[in-house]
Formats: C-alpha cells, sequence, structure tokens
C-alpha cells in the first residue's frame, strides 16, 4: 500500500533559506533507462530484499551492542563500525522519499525505536564506543594508528539518519532521539572542557564534518544551543589571525596554494571524505545564517578542487586525499569521494544556480560514480581506477563483513541524482538540468525524457503544463548550443528558455557530441619505484601500494607517463575487453597526448564483444597519414566488472 506523505514533501521541496530554485522531490522523479534500471537493481539488493533487512540491517545494529569500535586493544586504534547504522538507514530514509513505500517506512520506524529503546541511554548518548568520553586518542600524534578516533564521526551519521528518518516518515520519537544525542554531545564537550575540534581524526575533521547534520537539526529543533556549536566550528575554521590550527579549512579556502599544501603531512591529513563533508556543512551553514564568507570560502574550496584535483574519471582527490589528483596518471578515486564530489555541487547549485555544478554532477554520475556499483547492485567499489583489470572492490573494514564505507553510501548518490533533475526556480521558472531517461512531476508541469541520452545526442522532451509558463533547458559546457525541433539555439547562463502554453508540448532536442582531447597536466614520468609505500611526502607512495593492493593482478600495469583521455558530451571514452579491445592495445603506453592527432567516433555495430557495454563506438584516430581504427566504449559500463580478466583503461 502507498500513502501520502504530504507533509514530509513539504519538508523535502522547500526553497530554504537562500536557495534560488526548489528541486523536485526524489519521489517525483522516477530514473529510468540503463541508469534508472541499475538504481532500481540497487534498492532491491539493499534495501527491499531479505538479506539486506536482515543480516545485513542487523549486523549494523549489533555494533551498538558489542561496542568493539574502542575495545580491541590489539588493532592499536579505534574504529568507525558506528557510521555503518546511520548509513544504512539514510539510504533507507531517501528510498522511502523515493518510492512512497508505506511498508518500508513503517520497517525503518519499527527498527529505529527498537535501536532507540534499547541502546540509547537516559542521558542521550547512543554510540558504539563503550568509553563514552574516549573522543580523542593521543592528539600529539600524526600517526594514525595513535590519533584515530572515530566516536563522534560515528555518532553523526546516526543522528543524521534519526533526523532523516523524521522527515521520511514523520516519526517523532526519531527526532527526538536525535535531539537527546545532540544535547549529550554538547553538555559533554563542556563537561570535559575540550572543543569539538580538538577530539576525532584529522585534526578534528572527522569530528568537525557533524556540521551538516546540526544544520539540519537545527531547522527542526531551533535550540540555541546546536546553532553555538555549528558557529564555533566555523569559526574554528577560520583562524586569520595568531597561532593557526594545523585544520583552518575556511581561511585556507581563499589562499593560492593548492589544497595539498595546506598541511604539513598532506598524506596524512589532505582526506578528500571529510573535507567535502565538511564543505557541504558550510554551504548548508550559509543557507542557514546568510553568512556570505561562509558561502565564499564553500565556492572557493570548489574552485581548488577543480582546478587540481579533477581526476580522469570526473570525480576529484586521489586515493581518498587531496594530492594534486589532477597531474596524476594512475587515477584512483574513493566511491565516498565521488558521492561528497556530487553532494558538494549539490548544495553549490541549489545555492546559486549556476550550471556549472550541473556539469561536475553529471560528469561525475556517468563515469566515476556509475562505474563504481556492481551491475546488480548489490555492492560496490572502494576506489575506481582509470585504467587496470578492475576496480578495487570494497573490502571488509573494522570487523565488519556486510558493510563498507563506500557501498553502504553508494544509494544516496542515486536519490541527489534523482533529485537533481528538474527544479522551479525562483522565478517560477521549470527547470530541465538533466536528461537521461525519467519521468518528472513537477508544481504545475509533467515532464517525459527519452532518448537515451547521453549515449544518443537526439533525445526527446514531452511536457504537460497546467499554466502559460517558461521551460529551461541546461546545455552543458561542452556543447556549443542545443537544437531544438531543428533551430540551433545559443545558451544564456547555461540555459536556453522555451515559452510553453498550457497543454502538451513535444521538443526534439539535439546536443552534438564530437570527440574531444582532454590533454593531461601529468609530468613525463612519474617515478614510483623509488620511494617506500607510504613515503608520507610522495603520492607515488599511494601508486605504489594501492595500484595493486587487493587486485595483484595489477603489478605492472602502472601508469609511468602522461596520457590524453576522450570524451564525448559528458561520457569518458574507454578502450577494453567488453569494448572488443585487445588487452595489448588497452595498455598501449604509446600516447596522443599534445600531439594533434583528429579523432573521428561512428556508431559500433552491436557484436559479442560489446554487447553488454552501454555505448559502443568506433573511433577512428588520423595524423600525417596514418590512420588508427580503436574499438571503444563508455567509460562506465566497460569497467564495472569486478573480474580480473576484465581490462580497461581510459588513457590514449
Amino acid at each position: 500500500m502507498k500513502i501520502p506523505f504530504a507533509t514530509i514533501l513539504a519538508v523535502m521541496t522547500f526553497a530554504a533559506f537562500g536557495d534560488v530554485l526548489t528541486p523536485a522531490a526524489a519521489g517525483d522523479v522516477k530514473v529510468l533507462g540503463r541508469p534508472g534500471e541499475l538504481l532500481q537493481s540497487s534498492l532491491n539488493a539493499r534495501v527491499f530484499s531479505a538479506y539486506a533487512q536482515g543480516a545485513v540491517y542487523d549486523e549494523a545494529e549489533n555494533a551498538f551492542a558489542t561496542h568493539s569500535d574502542d575495545s580491541d586493544p590489539d588493532r592499536g586504534y579505534c574504529g568507525w563500525q558506528g557510521e555503518y547504522w546511520g548509513k544504512t538507514m539514510l539510504c533507507y530514509a531517501g528510498a522511502i522519499r523515493y518510492t512512497r513505500d508505506a511498508k518500508l517506512a513503517a520497517w525503518c520506524v519499527k527498527k529505529a525505536h527498537r535501536l532507540i529503546d534499547t541502546y540509547q541511554q537516559p542521558d542521550g548518548y547512543l554510540s558504539t564506543y563503550a568509553n563514552r568520553d574516549l573522543l580523542r586518542m593521543n592528539p600529539e600524534s600524526l600517526d594514525s594508528a595513535q590519533h584515530c578516533c572515530f566516536n563522534i564521526w560515528g555518532q553523526k551519521y546516526t543522528m543524521w539518519a534519526l533526523v532523516e528518518l523524521y522527515r521520511a516518515t514523520g516519526d517523532g520519537k526519531c527526532l527526538e532521539a536525535a535531539g537527546k544525542m545532540m544535547d549529550h554531545l554538547v553538555s559533554q564537550l563542556r563537561r570535559l572542557g575540550v572543543t569539538i575540534d580538538k577530539t576525532g581524526t584529522w585534526e578534528g575533521m572527522s569530528s568537525m564534518s557533524i556540521l551538516r547534520p546540526i544544520v539540519e537539526l537545527y531547522i527542526e529543533m531551533p535550540k540555541p544551543e546546536y546553532k553555538e556549536l555549528a558557529d564555533y566550528i566555523v569559526r574554528a575554521t577560520d583562524v586569520r589571525e595568531g597561532a593557526k590550527p594545523e585544520v583552518n579549512l575556511i581561511y585556507d579556502a581563499f589562499s593560492d596554494r593548492p589544497v595539498v599544501a595546506w598541511f604539513r603531512k598532506p598524506m596524512f591529513l589532505a582526506k578528500a571524505y571529510e573535507m567535502q563533508s565538511f564543505f557541504e556543512g558550510v554551504a548548508a551553514y550559509h543557507r542557514l545564517t546568510g553568512d556570505e564568507r561562509a558561502l565564499a570560502s564553500a565556492e572557493a574550496f570548489w574552485g581548488h578542487l577543480h582546478r587540481e584535483e579533477l581526476n580522469p574519471m570526473r570525480s576529484v582527490g586521489y586515493f581518498d586525499h587531496f594530492l594534486g589528483a589532477k597531474r596524476r596518471v594512475n587515477g584512483m578515486t574513493e566511491l565516498c569521494d565521488v558521492t561528497h564530489w556530487i553532494r558538494l555541487n549539490r548544495e553549490l547549485w541549489k545555492i546559486t544556480g549556476e550550471t556549472k555544478y550541473l556539469d561536475c554532477i553529471e560528469e561525475s554520475f556517468y563515469n566515476a560514480f556509475l562505474a563504481g556499483v556492481s551491475p546488480d547492485g548489490s555492492w560496490g567499489a572502494h576506489i575506481v581506477r582509470s585504467h587496470g583489470t578492475r576496480h578495487l572492490s570494497a573490502p571488509q573494514q573494522v570487523g565488519m563483513k556486510m558493510h563498507q564505507c563506500c557501498p553502504d553510501n553508494m544509494l544516496r548518490t542515486f536519490y541527489d541524482w534523482a533529485e537533481t533533475v528538474a527544479d522551479i526556480s525562483k522565478d517560477g521558472a521549470w527547470e530541465v538540468n538533466l536528461y537521461s531517461d525519467a519521468d518528472i512531476s513537477l508544481p504545475g508541469m509533467r515532464l517525459e525524457l527519452r532518448g537515451d541520452y547521453p549515449v544518443s545526442e537526439t533525445f526527446r522532451v514531452r511536457a504537460v503544463a497546467e499554466k502559460k509558463g517558461r521551460l529551461r533547458l541546461r546545455v552543458p559546457y561542452w556543447a556549443q548550443n542545443m537544437v531544438v525541433d531543428g533551430t540551433a539555439m545559443k545558451p544564456t547562463a547555461g540555459r536556453i528558455e522555451l515559452p510553453v502554453e498550457a497543454g502538451e508540448h513535444t521538443f526534439d532536442l539535439v546536443l552534438k557530441m564530437p570527440p574531444r582531447v582532454v590533454d593531461s597536466e601529468a609530468p613525463e614520468f612519474e617515478d614510483i619505484d623509488t620511494v617506500t609505500e607510504l613515503d608520507t611526502a610522495k603520492p607515488e607512495g599511494y601508486t605504489k601500494r594501492f595500484m595493486s593492493w587487493y587486485t595483484p593482478e595489477m603489478k605492472g600495469l602502472e601508469r609511468r607517463t602522461a596520457a590524453a583521455e576522450i570524451m564525448r558530451g559528458p561520457l569518458v571514452v574507454a578502450k577494453g575487453r567488453l569494448a572488443g579491445t585487445s588487452r595489448v592495445e588497452t595498455f598501449d603506453f604509446k600516447t596522443i597526448n599534445k600531439k594533434g592527432w583528429k579523432i573521428s567516433l561512428a556508431p559500433s555495430a552491436r557484436t559479442a564483444a560489446n554487447a553488454a557495454v552501454w555505448g559502443a563506438w568506433d573511433m577512428t584516430l588520423e595524423k600525417d597519414g596514418e590512420r588508427r581504427r580503436i574499438p571503444v566504449a563508455d567509460y562506465w559500463s566497460v569497467s564495472c566488472i569486478d573480474d580480473p580478466e576484465n581490462w580497461f583503461s581510459l588513457w590514449f
């Protein structure tokens, strides 16, 4: 049975403080086509299956009974089992919004009540740490075995999930429990005489990433002490005079120095997941308070990442660190970093309306994100890479058998995608932002998108308007114009505008996607042989250790020389076994980088070799009378198979 969530939808769709648009609610967008099939498979496997609601859920809840995060002296550090219940329930809350399934909502409320009744202490403490006052290990040491403590980090996810369960179901007990958790944390910090930036891991960065959930809780329960804690986090990372802390993110965002240069030990401190989570909270803090410096710092941080850390898979970072990923030829990105790059762009898009953030969301989703989701939706990658034999599948962590940080985050990205497809702008126009097949309902407008974009250049929008209005369509940065019913239209601020009368309209659209070469900015030679595995001064140490970590067949496939990538619209083009490219040609280290080759792509006839891929093309390279033909495919579907015999590479 389906139930209407009128009040919940109002919470999810209102144009919050400072936003210039109201995104479509997740349940008002049904993602179709190949991405929609993967979304549905992921929902089936990770939400609705008996296995997901049984063994997988039970393991996450059991962490509150065992309290093993701080009880294993042989491990040498504190664990983070506490994040998994929160991440799991955040994905369930999103599934309730997306499917509006009343049975799922009732099941989630029942489970949340059991957790609260069984494990939350009378003073509000709810954590997987037996020692409630263990908020930091040895703050004087940057050695990870002496420094890691994830007590507040895990509580962050539990509290956030309770807030989102309240929003998805209207259950007040979940919100009350979240408030009690925050009340305990505030009083605990005062009792211990410690500030939140002196807790947790990575010089307080993990703990201070609680900023976004604090903002969301404050919207529902506006207690002054919650905002005071949020204010402190912002101030503590914007120290402009005197002795500056090691993690001074808001202040450093305005610096000309690259992110890798903000820290004395970037191989430890330049953590991509936590830093992006923090700035997502900074953007939300601006929405709550109107603090313009907060917004400016989030935009400046985004600029750093776009200039310095955009990796070839179109995410950011290098093995969950900001180490100059744009210059790394052995691309490696953590799937959680992809999720939070998309989330950071979403926040900035909602606040500013600028389409450059949508461009980043689109490229990251179609490439780095989808490549990291297993084809059946049941699991995912820990590290998505630029080339090799397979991505690094998410390994077991801190004693868990059915949870890992990246697969537990995956579904949130699908919901973020659905809630970005379309919106209503502040001036009342209907806006379409993403064009993969979907059915959309906006107030006063129903939309159907069809055409298998972006594999196809041609697609169709069917609009049924209840009244006269304006329909705006995003034109990506790589397209000079959009052809509408045979007429080329130039964009203004990344969009074209079409007047619509009440009634039904069909628009045939074309976005031309000639292949383009993205020349590498990497150095000509990457030396990975003269460094120790985790040399704290050289990112090549990560290449040496992690290119073959859990994937021993990768030994010897590290790139040493720069190469170019080829893009077609938002898609990264790749060679690979599923595209019909031989292993020898896939790992050919000769390159077209900065050498002026002429490139063309022609759709490939389906064969046994490329039957499994989404988009398949015959690529022709021409230069000085030389002509080469290479079968290629879209990077996502040519690389996502967890098989040591499935070779692929996006380098040419």
